[in-house]
């Protein structure tokens, strides 16, 4: 460990992270976090050479004997124990501080003689939030996988499962210091680890954002934007659409993409409902800038980046009212969005059928996402570092 660094350029960071294969919102997190320090290496259990090539280049990376594996993605889930061992072997030579970002097993690194600071998107809800985790049903895998979601489910709640939990905890409790994502995240942070998190939410690339050529007409439809999963509750906002009789675009993959396109076909709603599939980041802003509304119905959401680009845009938001989203929309002044509070076809179809975008101001909505730019991450995580750099 090199001694008394002074200056941020001199402090040389170890960032790591979950495994690392395609494009999403913690990779955009992860992006900032890197750029937060001029000095700093990346490790992570095992990447696709492709993706980081092109999301990070000219950053050195660290993976674990994980990267030799055959099939990691395929078998991801069975593979998905062995990341603690991953993390724990990785050794930080020279390096001044570690600061991880995790979901689930990043945070088990043990950085020896310096300190660790953990950025939590969240514990791990396969370990400790059975109804708000991703899989839900062994239907949604196949072959290998969908065994061992078997056998895993069958452990839910055994003396084996309170072995994993106990080992999760531990790991939090090891980090020098704590920074949950949202205060929904920081509660939960408290409830199962007894921890006292502190908050810095994630980057919203807002500047970005608002460069491009504001759109203040707004035309008749409604926006979808996300992974096509059941569990973001696409499913629930084609049927309010449909419900509601109002256009709906729906932009994204995802595993139930094509089950999606089956459901608009027995609602008869072909005309009313639009598949556009993967768009780029432009393609994204533009569509966003133009919608009446983004609808965002996911239940408890750790944050929800979506809706604050879509405000950056100069867009409200239509969401669930649960979750990360209640901590960045507005209904107040500056008025940014409105809530559905019951989790049902006919509330949010009610919301949609009465939608007035001509009471949001689209300035209002881009002064709400400032609260969430990037340029703020940096320099709350930047002091966050050095902080704990001089803590004793």
């Amino acid at each position: 460990m090199r001694k008394n660094p002074t200056k941020e350029s001199n402090i040389k960071v170890a960032v790591i992270s979950e495994p690392l294969f395609k494009h999403g919102g913690a990779e955009i997190h992860l992006k900032y976090i890197l750029d937060s320090f001029q000095n700093c290496e990346l490790f992570t259990a095992y990447y696709d050479e492709k993706f980081v090539k092109d999301f990070f280049p000219g950053i050195k990376i660290h993976h674990s004997f994980m990267q030799y594996l055959p099939g990691r993605d395929k078998f991801r889930h069975l593979y998905l124990l062995l990341q603690p061992l991953a993390y724990r072997s990785f050794r930080f030579k020279n390096f001044d501080i570690a600061v991880s970002l995790s979901i689930a097993f990043a945070k088990f690194a043990r950085p020896r003689n310096i300190k660790h600071v953990n950025i939590c998107m969240s514990p791990p809800k396969f370990f400790w939030q059975k109804k708000s985790r991703t899989l839900k049903d062994s239907q949604q895998l196949s072959g290998i996988n969908r065994i061992l979601f078997k056998l895993y489910d069958s452990l839910t709640g055994t003396f084996l499962e309170k072995i994993w939990q106990n080992w999760d905890r531990n790991a939090a409790k090891r980090c020098h210091k704590m920074a949950a994502i949202s205060n929904v995240v920081k509660k939960r942070v408290k409830k199962y680890y007894d921890i006292d998190a502190d908050v810095i939410y994630p980057p919203v690339e807002v500047k970005r954002i608002k460069a491009l050529r504001k759109v203040n007409r707004k035309e008749n439809w409604f926006l979808y934007m996300g992974r096509v999963e059941t569990y973001k509750g696409v499913d629930i906002a084609i049927k309010a659409a449909v419900k509601a009789g109002v256009p709906l675009k729906v932009a994204g993959t995802g595993d139930d993409f094509e089950n999606m396109k089956i459901l608009v076909k027995n609602l008869n709603a072909k005309g009313l409902v639009k598949f556009l599939g993967y768009v780029s980041d432009e393609q994204k802003f533009n569509l966003m800038a133009r919608t009446k509304a983004l609808i965002f119905p996911v239940k408890d959401e750790d944050f929800g980046i979506v809706p604050v680009e879509a405000n950056a845009s100069g867009t409200p938001v239509i969401a669930y009212k649960q979750g990360g989203v209640m901590e960045t929309i507005s209904e107040q002044n500056p008025k940014t969005g409105i809530f559905f509070v019951k989790y049902t076809v006919n509330d949010l179809a009610k919301i949609l059928r009465n939608f007035d975008s001509g009471k949001y101001d689209p300035d209002n909505c881009r002064k709400q996402a400032d609260n969430f730019a990037s340029e703020i991450f940096v320099y709350k995580l930047q002091n966050y570092v050095k902080d704990a750099l001089h803590d004793n």
